[in-house]
């Protein structure tokens, strides 16, 4: 029971101190996926891009990705989508 509670009050501590941090790492992590997507698949959206040797290295590991991905792309988007970030 004690080492619970020393548990909870470390998980709350971690995440008062680290929260900025570890979402600012994982924004990023983000956006460097959305780069990768669009240079791999952009020409299935309709974005021009030259192609090479590499991308055919690199997709084999984004193809699981690429129907979300391509929904999240295409989704509309408005005003209120961009408030919250």
């Amino acid at each position: 029971m004690f080492a619970s509670i020393i548990q909870s009050v470390k998980d709350y501590l971690k995440g008062i101190f680290l929260y900025n941090m570890i979402s600012g790492l994982y924004n990023q992590r983000r956006q460097l996926d959305e780069f990768f997507m669009f240079s791999l698949f952009g020409k299935t959206i309709g974005f021009p891009h030259l192609f090479n040797f590499y991308h055919l290295r690199l997709i084999p590991y984004y193809v699981p990705r690429f129907e979300p991905w391509k929904r999240s792309i295409l989704k509309e988007k408005d005003f209120f989508d961009y408030v919250s970030d």
